[in-house]
């Protein structure tokens, strides 16, 4: 169970944390339209959000079966 919300915690933080280079490449020359980076970006938040959807998706089921009488 411990592993399931390590999933969902680490998922969501790859997600969420991918967009930090185009943020800091973005602050640091606003006209800059990074085309490579913004797909590296988009890809590795949609591989981060799989990740913690598949946790999320885990917590489900188990939850699910220990409401079981």
């Amino acid at each position: 169970m411990k592993g399931k919300w390590i999933t969902v915690f680490v998922g969501a933080f790859v997600a969420i944390g991918s967009w930090a280079p185009l943020w800091i490449v973005e602050t640091n020359d606003p006209q800059s339209i990074p085309f490579e980076l913004g797909l590296l970006t988009f890809a590795v938040s949609v591989i981060g959000g799989v990740v913690a959807l598949i946790g999320l998706i885990g917590l489900v089921i188990h939850a699910s079966r220990a409401a079981r009488p």
